[in-house]
């Protein structure tokens, strides 16, 4: 439980820091402003999800389970990665400019140089985060992830205080943020002697066997997720995808916490040698996941009428409702998150992909209904209703591929509060 106390600790920090840099981008540029950085982010961040051939997934799941030397692994996912990553930037130069047509040439002309920067940038960070992650070194995980945020928010400052605040300014700090998490991991690394630049081609055949059965789960999931801000980008105002932003800050905090149970929960079950304790593991990170967002969920959407207007301004009262509506949904996406996990820890990666598309398929339909008339809050329901089928349906196919008992995993054990107890004790 010790790097389970290390990881809340980091969270808590980087919960703290996505706040301030929220703060920051809502007060500094308006909704409007906000919008349009929120638009800028979210087509580049989608075509990676898209693109990325679950690599992160496989390298986590090969360094779990030993499959290869760490030099190795680093070296093939590099290769990998840059491949991935040229392949990635031309994509994005032929589509997502055609997405921006209706915008301003301002706005243009900061998306053609974000897409360039981000995509190398973010996989090269990200992977090196994964290193660490998959191989249980939980301290050099979380100091990277940490650097994001962290490097984020200094660099904001800097840039304002240099030039004043801007939309392109914040995309720069954003980006400089991620460079710096990946260049002290990559050194990190490089003190472990887990540096290494000769790929095996056995290595990445794995790699990419692996990837490609996650793959389609994946995109999928990642779909279900960004379709509500798709939609929002494309069919409303730049002021209302700001609005709709600011609420998803909040409402997104406590998925830090889920996250963080997922990302630790995963190489351990992995590395578990028989199903039965594969179950029993991820049976106590999925009740820590969900009691952990339901009270998270709890508290925040009675505050969140008080703390949205007083940091992000008057200007973003409405996002209030809106976070209160989309909280609903977060202990379903902490269960539907957890199951993921199990199918891939149990190699069971393809069915992912059927379930979330059912998922997909109840955001889009429930989007299609509230939407029109509803606006951002019609929005936010349609993400609670994504949550809960997702969920729903995801748990149907572990029992179905695996052949447990579901139910039994939900009901509170003495093991339980034992970890709790010495959660909090360290």
């Amino acid at each position: 439980m010790k790097d389970m106390s290390w990881s809340f600790v980091t969270t808590a920090i980087i919960q703290v820091v996505n706040i301030l840099t929220g703060l920051l981008a809502a007060r500094l540029l308006g909704p409007e402003g906000r919008g349009e950085l929120a638009e800028i982010m979210l087509w580049p961040g989608l075509l990676v999800e898209f693109g990325i051939l679950a690599l992160s997934d496989a390298l986590l799941y090969r360094a779990a389970t030993r499959a290869a030397a760490p030099k190795v692994l680093f070296a093939t996912i590099m290769w990998l990665g840059a491949i991935l990553a040229v392949a990635l930037v031309a994509i994005g130069y032929a589509t997502i400019p055609l997405l921006l047509s209706g915008e301003s040439a301002r706005l243009q002309a900061i998306e053609s140089w974000y897409i360039a920067a981000y995509v190398p940038v973010y996989l090269f960070a990200l992977f090196v985060a994964t290193m660490f992650q998959g191989h249980l070194d939980v301290k050099g995980w979380n100091v990277v992830r940490l650097l994001v945020g962290v490097g984020y928010l200094g660099f904001i400052l800097t840039l304002w205080a240099a030039q004043g605040a801007s939309v392109q300014a914040f995309a720069i700090a954003y980006i400089a943020g991620t460079a710096l998490s990946g260049l002290v991991g990559v050194v990190w690394l490089a003190r472990k002697g887990w540096v290494g630049w000769k790929p095996d081609p056995a290595v990445a055949k794995g790699l990419l066997g692996y990837g490609a059965r996650v793959h389609v789960g994946e995109i999928v999931n990642s779909a279900r997720q960004r379709i509500d801000q798709a939609a929002v980008s494309l069919f409303l105002t730049a002021s209302d995808m700001g609005l709709y932003a600011v609420a998803l800050t909040v409402a997104n905090g406590p998925m830090i916490l889920v996250n963080t149970i997922a990302g630790i929960a995963f190489p351990k079950i992995s590395a578990a040698p028989e199903p039965a304790e594969k179950l029993r593991i991820f049976g106590i990170y999925l009740r820590l996941a969900m009691a952990m967002a339901g009270c998270s969920a709890v508290a925040l959407a009675i505050l969140a009428e008080f703390l949205v207007p007083l940091i992000f301004g008057h200007a973003f009262d409405e996002s209030a409702t809106i976070c209160q509506i989309m909280l609903i949904g977060l202990p379903f996406f902490a269960a539907k998150l957890m199951f993921i996990q199990a199918l891939n820890a149990f190699d069971k990666s393809l069915s992912i992909g059927a379930a979330e598309l059912i998922g997909l398929a109840g955001a889009g339909a429930a989007l299609a209904l509230f939407l029109p008339t509803l606006g951002l809050i019609g929005a936010a329901w349609a993400v609670v209703v994504a949550n809960v089928v997702a969920m729903a349906v995801m748990a149907a196919t572990l029992h179905r591929r695996i052949g447990a008992p579901v139910l039994p995993l939900f009901k509170p054990t003495h093991e339980d509060w034992s970890a709790v107890r010495r959660l909090i004790a360290r």
